[in-house]
C-alpha cells in the first residue's frame, strides 16, 4: 500500500511536519510506501518532504492513499482533494483570524480562508479526522486520530526538584492567541507576592519581529532582568529548559491539541492552564485548570500552590505520568492504521 502525506507547508521546528515524519516512520514499519509533499517548504528540512508537484496524478496508482495534514491555507491543495483516489484529511486547527489582525495582517487572511476552506476540504475527503475531539466536533466527524506524542524523544525528566529560584516557563509560537503578554503580567503579580528571585522563561519562535519587540518591551517594563525570550533551540536544550522549570503556565485562547502539555508532564513540571478548544481533553485531571472568570490574580495564587505545595506537585506528577501513557504511540499507530486500512477496504 502507499500513503502519500500532503501538507500546506514543511518546516524544519514545525508540529504538523514533524507528525507527518512520525507517521512515515510508521508507513515504513509496516511496509507501506508513499512520498511526503507540502506547498511550501523550508530548505532546512532538506529532501525529507518534496515539492507539490511531485505528487503529479501520473505518479499515483487508483489504490493510493491521500493523508491530507489540515493546518494553514492552501489553495494548491485544491487539485488533491479533486484526486481520484481514497482521502483521509486530518485537521490539526486554524487560529481564528481575530488574533492576528493588529498584529500581522497577511497571517490573518491567510487564517480566515484557511477556516473558511475547511469544511470543503473535509466534504471533499473520504474520512475527515481531528488531532483532538474538539478539532473533531469543528467537521462535524466523531473520528479522533491524536498526536504521535514519543515521550523517549525528548529524553528523560530531571531526578529531582530543579534547583535556584522559581523558574516557569511556557512553549509556544510567540504569538497573540498564545497570550505571552498575559503569562508576562500574571508572573509578576506572582513575583511579586510569592517570590521575588522568580524567572520567566518563554521559548517559541515569534510571527515577526515587530510583535516579539513589544513582548520583550512589556516584559522589561514589568519584570526587568526577569524574562528571558528563546526560540530555535534544538531537543537537547529544549529539554534542559524544561527540565529547570518549577512549573508551566499556559494562558492561550486557543489550542487545537497543545503538545507542550505532555511534554511537561512527561518531564514532571506542574501546569496551570486556561482550559480552550483541546486543552482539557489532553490534560483531563493532571493540570489546575482555571475558571472562566479567573484573572491574573488567581494565575498567581495557583503558580504559588504549583511551584510551592509539594504534597500537590507529587499529585500532579502522578497524574500527568497517567496522561501521557494514555496518548502512548502503539494506541494512536492502531488509530491511524484502522482509519487507512478501512478506506482500503471501502473501496474493494
Amino acid at each position: 500500500m502507499n500513503v502519500h502525506q500532503v501538507l500546506s507547508g514543511a518546516g524544519p521546528y514545525d508540529a504538523v511536519t514533524t507528525q507527518a515524519l512520525a507517521f512515515r516512520e510508521l508507513f515504513r514499519r509496516w511496509g507501506w510506501g508513499g512520498r511526503d509533499v507540502a506547498a511550501e517548504i523550508d530548505p532546512r528540512v532538506g529532501h525529507r518532504v518534496a515539492p507539490l508537484r511531485a505528487l503529479s496524478s501520473g505518479a499515483l496508482a487508483l489504490g493510493d492513499v491521500l493523508l491530507i495534514h489540515y493546518s494553514a491555507y492552501a489553495p494548491k491543495l485544491r487539485g488533491v482533494v479533486e484526486m481520484p483516489q481514497r482521502k483521509l484529511l486530518l485537521s490539526h486547527n486554524i487560529t481564528p483570524a481575530r488574533w492576528f489582525w493588529d498584529h500581522d495582517p497577511q497571517a490573518a487572511v491567510v487564517c480566515a480562508l484557511g477556516r473558511k476552506q475547511l469544511p470543503q476540504f473535509a466534504a471533499a475527503a473520504d474520512l475527515a479526522a481531528g488531532v483532538s475531539s474538539y478539532n473533531a466536533r469543528e467537521l462535524g466527524s466523531d473520528t479522533v486520530i491524536p498526536i504521535l506524542f514519543d515521550p523517549a524523544a525528548l529524553g528523560a525528566p530531571a531526578r529531582a526538584e530543579p534547583p535556584g529560584p522559581p523558574t516557569i516557563l511556557f512553549v509556544g509560537r510567540l504569538a497573540p492567541h498564545k497570550r505571552q503578554d498575559a503569562v508576562i503580567r500574571a508572573f509578576e503579580l506572582y513575583r511579586r507576592r510569592h517570590a521575588p528571585d522568580a524567572r520567566l522563561v518563554l521559548v517559541g519562535a515569534p510571527i515577526n519581529a515587530r510583535y516579539e519587540a513589544a513582548m520583550r518591551a512589556l516584559a522589561d517594563e514589568l519584570s526587568p532582568g526577569r524574562v528571558t525570550i528563546e526560540s530555535g533551540l534544538e531537543p537537547a536544550a529544549l529539554a534542559a529548559r524544561w527540565r529547570s522549570a518549577h512549573a508551566f503556565l499556559c494562558l492561550s485562547e486557543h489550542e487545537g491539541f497543545c503538545i507542550p502539555l505532555l511534554e511537561a508532564f512527561h518531564f514532571g513540571v506542574p501546569v496551570v492552564a486556561r482550559p480552550v478548544g483541546g486543552i482539557p481533553e489532553v490534560a483531563g485531571d493532571a493540570a489546575l485548570l482555571l475558571d472562566a472568570a479567573d484573572g491574573e490574580s488567581v494565575v498567581a495564587e495557583l503558580l504559588a500552590l504549583a511551584v510551592g505545595d509539594r504534597q500537590l506537585r507529587a499529585a500532579l506528577r502522578e497524574r500527568g505520568a497517567a496522561r501521557v501513557a494514555a496518548y502512548a504511540p502503539e494506541p494512536t499507530a492502531r488509530k491511524l492504521r484502522a482509519a487507512i486500512e478501512g478506506l482500503v477496504a471501502s473501496d474493494a
